[in-house]
């Protein structure tokens, strides 16, 4: 399509020499047309775009570790326990049972082996992307599709601006008696699309709608579903292991630190505007054209009879110059040299008309030239305001930024601040805690080795009362024994002997088995007491748990809280500056199509006020001309009346002398 015009214009050019080239009419009218008076005005403006490649490079070199990321997040388990009635729970484990150990009062009741509790401990386990690595990418693509589809939008909207040719041309040929006048003008004016520039143009328009949709593309992935409900990291980006030393996540956070430097618009216009001295080619190419619409001109004249529709007349008296200068010459008594000066003084009056006008026309020249000179000033002034405020609002943006960041940096101070207050009230209070429990179990450990020493010796005390009742009734029996067997024959004094040595090792024995109870009952005791005190270590350990686990779930409640707050202020405000931008974007294309439409009103009026003006100014000089005439016409006449009148008298005396003289002679 763009040689279409080119390849017809040849074919025609080549047809047209091949019939005009031997014609002599032809060539004596160019001739006439070259040796005229011919003026030019030759005008362009084109519009040059540049766009900066930095951004389109750095965000090109992310796509891979980007992707790489997305269909391999890295997640964690996520934990949570809940104390729910017994028929909600769905599974039992090794912490249900431990908890319900440890807490009693969940317990309904126990049958034999049996024990029903009404509430327990349930455990739930969840896979969660959540962490601050997948956090940092959920923001860092949101700042991509934000920072990309802005600049997009600013490049598409770039096809309003405008290059123009504009061409004008005045010729005025004398050709034999005839004199020809010649005016064309023409202006076209391309509505530049930077997806229709050249091959670099197109090449990079069709990289940036590549990575805007590949962005696009991930916007609406998996992973950034699954983080939909997760809060933005804010700056700055904390170096973690996994950001420092997976290449993947580097990559992420130097494009992260470029977006947040990167100020600038992403192009620029250059504007060029000549006036070109048309070449000779070009010259004899208007030339030709010229001469071919002075032979349709005079092709399509006609004459008289030939032309149809009605016809104006209007009687015209060639003869007045004659008969006035006959009458002036013969019936008035005037000098050659009046005479002159009558006919010299109507070609100065004529000549001063003519003058009027070519001055009339060169000012209207003048005016046009001086409009187009001013629509190109408005234009420069148009542009450099354009310029200048999207300068101002990159200003205005890069400060709104700066508080940005400066009120975030500031609420982080403020968050860290609190974070460290609380952490320091919570180690005191856990210290405080650990202190009075280690205080409450002294005291416990205090009483009960007590209660056990108390114990022991109330033991000791009733086994010494035991064995000394023994001893008393054995010995009462021993001496019973005695008191029967005194009348016994001597005989039986060995046997006894021998029962008392038997009694006295079994007595031994009996001590040493008592021993060896006492013996295994400390150790028994001293077992119990171990237990008991792990057993305490334990409850104390898991009440220590108990209680982080606590503070750990209300934080984590708090933490939730705090995001889905943040999140939903951030969309909110997210929304709010799309909609302004809308609003902003489509003001300005209104304001754009209101000033281009009142532009070409204006010019309009002005082409409309300008001819209104010129018709006037003529109608007037015609009037003026009329009434000139009509003037002399007058004076000229009373003139030639008092003249005649003064002839008349001159004649009358004549006769009356003529008459006298007759008179007289008849009387000699």
């Amino acid at each position: 399509m763009s040689n279409s015009f080119t390849d017809l214009y040849s074919v025609y050019k080549d047809n047209m020499s091949a019939l005009t080239k031997q014609d002599n009419f032809y060539e004596y009218m160019h001739d006439a047309i070259t040796s005229g008076k011919n003026e030019f005005s030759l005008y362009h403006r084109f519009f040059e775009k540049n766009i900066d490649l930095r951004w389109v490079d750095a965000i090109e070199s992310c796509i891979i570790p980007l992707d790489n990321i997305i269909r391999n997040p890295r997640k964690f388990i996520v934990q949570e326990e809940e104390i729910v009635a017994i028929e909600r729970a769905r599974k039992i484990t090794a912490e249900s049972v431990r908890h319900l150990a440890q807490h009693t009062n969940l317990i309904a009741r126990v049958e034999e082996d049996t024990v029903t509790p009404h509430h327990i401990l349930n455990v739930f386990r969840e896979e969660s992307f959540e962490i601050y690595e997948n956090r940092f990418i959920f923001t860092l693509i949101k700042q991509l599709e934000w920072f990309i589809q802005n600049r997009y939008d600013t490049l598409i909207a770039l096809s309003e601006d405008e290059d123009m040719n504009s061409l004008k041309m005045e010729s005025k040929i004398q050709k034999g008696n005839e004199v020809v006048t010649f005016k064309m003008e023409i202006a076209t004016q391309s509505l530049g699309d930077i997806s229709s520039d050249s091959s670099t143009h197109r090449s990079v328009f069709d990289r940036i709608v590549r990575i805007k949709t590949v962005i696009d593309e991930f916007v609406h992935s998996k992973f950034m579903k699954e983080m939909h409900n997760c809060t933005p990291v804010k700056p700055p980006i904390m170096r973690t292991n996994v950001i420092l030393k997976n290449p993947d996540f580097r990559a992420c956070l130097a494009l992260w630190q470029f977006i947040q430097s990167y100020d600038e618009v992403g192009y620029e216009i250059k504007v060029k505007e000549f006036d070109e001295i048309v070449s000779d080619e070009y010259r004899d190419d208007l030339y030709t054209m010229m001469t071919n619409n002075y032979i349709l001109l005079k092709k399509n004249c006609g004459i008289e009879k030939e032309i149809p529709g009605k016809i104006r007349k209007r009687k015209i008296k060639p003869k007045l110059l004659k008969r006035l200068a006959e009458e002036l010459v013969l019936d008035y008594d005037l000098e050659v040299e009046e005479v002159r000066k009558i006919f010299v003084d109507e070609l100065k009056r004529a000549n001063k008309k003519k003058m009027e006008g070519e001055k009339q026309l060169k000012n209207a020249i003048d005016r046009a030239i001086f409009g187009e000179k001013e629509r190109k000033r408005i234009i420069e002034e148009r542009i450099q305001a354009e310029i200048q405020r999207q300068k101002e609002i990159e200003r205005k943006k890069k400060e709104r930024e700066a508080a940005r960041i400066a009120r975030e940096k500031e609420l982080e101070r403020q968050r860290k601040e609190k974070e460290r207050e609380k952490a320091r009230l919570r180690k005191e209070k856990e210290l405080a805690l650990a202190k009075a429990r280690k205080e409450k179990e002294k005291e416990l450990k205090a009483k009960q080795k007590a209660k056990e020493t108390m114990l022991a010796a109330q033991a000791k005390e009733k086994e010494r009362l035991a064995k000394q009742k023994e001893r008393e009734k054995i010995a009462k029996q021993k001496a019973l024994e005695l008191q029967k067997q005194r009348d016994l024959a001597r005989k039986e004094k060995e046997r006894i002997a021998k029962q008392k040595e038997l009694q006295k090792q079994k007595e031994a024995l009996a001590l040493a088995k008592l021993k060896e109870k006492q013996r295994i009952a400390k150790a028994k005791a001293l077992e119990l007491e171990k237990e008991k005190l792990a057993k305490a270590r334990e409850v104390a350990k898991e009440k220590e748990r108990k209680a982080k686990e606590l503070a750990k779930a209300k934080e984590m409640a708090l933490k939730q809280k705090q995001k889905e707050k943040e999140k939903a202020q951030k969309d909110k405000q997210l929304a709010l500056e799309k909609e302004r931008a809308a609003k902003a974007r489509e003001k300005e294309r209104l304001a754009r199509e209101k000033a281009r439409q009142i532009e070409k009103e204006k010019e309009r009026l002005a082409k409309e006020k300008a001819k209104a003006r010129a018709k006037e100014l003529a109608e007037k000089e015609k009037l003026k001309e009329k009434e000139r005439l009509a003037r002399e016409k007058a004076k000229l006449k009373a003139k030639q009346q008092a003249q005649a009148a003064k002839l008349k008298e001159k004649q009358k005396a004549d006769l009356q002398k003529l008459k006298e003289k007759q008179k007289s002679e008849k009387i000699d």
